[in-house]
């Protein structure tokens, strides 16, 4: 949906968050290390896996899950983070503003505690609600409404005819390699196939390559992408004044989130 940031803006909005809430900090003789990036988890893109797995190699060696080395990389970073120092409470003070967890406010200082930090009042939220305020967004540039209507097409769409047809018609397929599942995401969401120290079992590689040949076979992620779509498009066709500002107030928030990145290179 066009309404929405892609993830290179999703990323600038990011850093431009970052860099004004560093900013503000600085103002309260505060020295915020921006924590490393994770390495990516999962799919290529959202789209990837919204309708389930497609990567025949992967899911040849994988099953269902993420690439090890991927997800060695990724734990590898959690732990690295993890090592980091924690801010101080007044430090959280300064970020977030007094609406902390109790404990972590009780452990501020008196004067930070009532919202005063070098003897300077601190934003309403702290400086990264002050910084959402500059961006013009509270959710990383996805309205309210983008966000309602991007999660309800999605099980709107299964229930759409020739989306039914498919699903019928794969979960045929699989029955006839002895599996069975009603729906492509019941095989993926399987209880049996989450992630154990033991690594993925044979079963679950083997149910993963039939699902995945059941798909191409019956072409069930183009039917059923197209079908989303055809919803998504009644959607903006429904809410295009609404869905007009919302993409007016992300243009503004990506124009100001691209000048504070360049301005800060």
């Amino acid at each position: 949906m066009r309404y929405q940031p892609n993830p290179i803006q999703a990323r600038t909005i990011s850093q431009a968050r970052e860099t004004l809430t560093r900013q503000c900090a600085g103002r309260y003789g505060v020295t915020l290390t921006p924590e490393p990036e994770l390495p990516t988890l999962g799919p290529k893109n959202v789209m990837d896996w919204r309708y389930g797995i497609h990567d025949r190699e992967l899911t040849a060696r994988r099953g269902y899950q993420v690439d090890d080395a991927q997800q060695a990389r990724y734990d590898a970073a959690l732990r690295a983070q993890a090592k980091l120092p924690r801010p101080s409470p007044d430090t959280a003070v300064v970020v977030s503003g007094t609406k902390l967890p109790p404990d972590v406010l009780a452990a501020a200082g008196p004067e930070a505690q009532k919202g005063i930090v070098a003897g300077k009042p601190v934003p309403e939220s702290g400086c990264g609600g002050e910084a959402q305020r500059t961006l013009g967004t509270t959710t990383q540039g996805v309205s309210p409404l983008v966000a309602r209507l991007m999660t309800a097409s999605y099980p709107q769409s299964m229930k759409e005819p020739d989306v039914k047809r498919v699903f019928a018609q794969w979960s045929a397929c699989m029955r006839e390699r002895g599996f069975h599942y009603n729906a492509p995401m019941d095989a993926n969401d399987d209880p049996a196939f989450r992630p154990s120290p033991e690594g993925v079992t044979h079963k679950e590689i083997a149910t993963a390559v039939a699902d995945l040949d059941c798909r191409e076979a019956h072409h069930v992620a183009e039917v059923w992408h197209a079908a989303e779509t055809r919803l998504q498009n009644q959607a903006v066709t429904q809410y295009a004044t609404a869905l007009a500002t919302d993409l007016r107030a992300l243009d503004h928030t990506l124009t100001t989130a691209q000048q504070i990145v360049t301005t800060k290179s």
